[in-house]
């Protein structure tokens, strides 16, 4: 029953149970279980066997642990931590108020806005959050209205950690492609795959870049106008925090992180090559140590500031990324089992039996990727689920165009989890920046499907002519003349 009909019936499972349920543990479960029933010809006892095999894998195998997984589950709970000792700290506060003593203009206040999105990129919760705490007071006092913050804080938080491999969306792609990448037979360290698909990200390249054109080009949609009348808030600080306790456990964490990599590399290499450096590196005992070591200078900071509670907000920092280490560990099952049901084998060759194009593949990728990611309001469910199945049919129809389809994946994930009213970033956004939901969603649905609508231009501009510089080049050039048209239009709308 492998690599025939049958092989569609996980996926679409899945993605019709997230339709309708919205939970996305619960569907990959069912992909699990009906691939593990496929395989072994619906025999219950041998399907049961192979699912606690698929689990077991994650962590142990040929008889020995699999520390690569288990130093990132790790590193992903203690991100969680670390945030929350932040939190707690009042550094988020005490960088606000500093930052509003330097901010002249609503031009610099959105600006600020984009910084901080970028430069907090270890995960997109704390991003948003932290971005919207920071910048709200001074977007409100030069009167931008909530929207646009709201959408400043959307476009800088999946996109800027999709494309980081020094956050838990890198750790958690990282983890999935070491997984695609050893089904495949591909001697690509998975570090350096992902750094590789970074310029066929289109969608996180060039939404970054549309915040700084609407920012300047003053594009300003509907209810993303500026106010008439300013809300300024005058919120009491109650906090005792400094601006470094934010700066530095971050700074800590980068830092280190870097080092170790660069280390790790180099033991491996046994040399002073930058590329076998990286392509030996240890990205996940790097992550790990970073995240202890930042964690060390919170804690050191957090109690020569006066504060005594430690255990409550390492547990709320624990609970905070519990549901990400699920999917994962779901989702590396998941792609274990459906690979071997051979979905992708079945797809490319009901492709290539009606004569499809293979570079037409990026972009059919991309637009499946952003529906059902827009559909569940989850990018790293369909990271989970469109990667294995994008790079088994672009290794059966073309090889050529493998990192161009997991590129195509990542981006249309990531637009689908931008535009969902029901993915958490959106929410968190809304949240970060006090306006309503509907409000937010409805006024950055345009500008996100501006950028999509360009990025699958993009992505059959990439499968044609698979070339990297000329399909960024060729989209660059689109991109801004399209921006420069919609500058106009709405100039003269007035």
């Amino acid at each position: 029953m492998e690599g025939s009909i049958y092989s569609l019936i996980p996926p679409v499972l899945v993605i019709i149970c997230v339709l309708l349920s919205k939970k996305v543990i619960l569907s990959i479960t069912l992909g699990i279980v009906s691939s593990a029933l496929i395989i072994h010809d619906m025999n219950v006892i041998q399907a049961a066997q192979a699912v606690l095999e698929s689990f077991l894998h994650l962590f142990y195998v040929d008889g020995a642990w699999n520390v690569s997984n288990l130093y990132l589950m790790a590193f992903l709970l203690l991100l969680g931590v670390l945030t929350a000792f932040i939190a707690r700290m009042g550094g988020t506060s005490a960088f606000a108020q500093w930052a509003s003593k330097h901010v002249k203009s609503g031009a610099g206040a959105q600006l600020l806005a984009f910084i901080l999105g970028v430069i907090i990129f270890i995960d997109d919760y704390f991003n948003a959050l932290t971005v919207g705490e920071i910048a709200r007071p001074l977007t409100d006092r030069y009167r931008v209205s909530r929207e646009k913050l709201a959408y400043i804080i959307d476009s800088t938080s999946a996109p800027v950690c999709v494309i980081s491999p020094i956050s838990s969306w890198g750790a958690y792609i990282i983890g999935l492609l070491g997984v695609i990448y050893a089904t495949h037979e591909i001697d690509t360290a998975p570090f350096i795959g992902f750094l590789s698909i970074i310029p066929y990200n289109f969608y996180a390249i060039f939404s970054l870049l549309f915040v700084l054109v609407t920012i300047f080009w003053n594009i300003n949609p509907g209810k993303m106008k500026y106010r008439e009348v300013a809300e300024i808030e005058e919120e009491v600080q109650t906090e005792t925090g400094k601006a470094s306790d934010l700066l530095v456990p971050i700074g800590v964490l980068i830092i280190v992180t870097l080092s170790m990599m660069f280390l790790t590399g180099w033991q491996a290499a046994g040399a002073l090559d930058f590329m076998a450096i990286l392509e030996n590196t240890d990205t996940y005992l790097s992550l790990l140590v970073g995240a202890i070591i930042a964690i060390v200078f919170a804690l050191f900071r957090y109690h020569r500031a006066g504060h005594r509670v430690y255990v409550k907000p390492f547990w709320e920092g624990i609970r905070s990324m519990t549901g990400a280490c699920l999917i994962l560990c779901f989702a590396w099952a998941l792609i274990e089992l459906i690979s071997a049901v051979g979905t992708g084998t079945y797809l490319s060759g009901l492709f290539a039996s009606m004569d499809f194009n293979s570079a037409y593949l990026p972009a059919v990728l991309f637009v499946i990727s952003c529906f059902m990611a827009l559909a569940t309001g989850t990018s790293w469910g369909t990271f989970g689920v469109m990667l294995p199945i994008g790079a088994q049919m672009a290794m059966t129809l073309d090889p050529q165009i493998f990192t161009i389809c997991l590129g195509a994946v990542l981006a249309g994930s990531v637009y689908g989890d931008h535009c969902s009213p029901i993915s958490d970033t959106t929410i968190l956004s809304s949240a970060g920046a006090k306006c309503h939901h509907i409000d937010h969603v409805m006024t950055q649905l345009p500008l996100a499907c501006f950028v999509a609508v360009i990025s699958c231009i993009g992505y059959l501009i990439a499968g044609i002519t698979e070339s990297m510089l000329l399909s960024l080049l060729l989209t660059a050039v689109i991109f801004f003349a399209s921006s420069f048209a919609l500058k106009v239009l709405l100039a003269k709308k007035g």
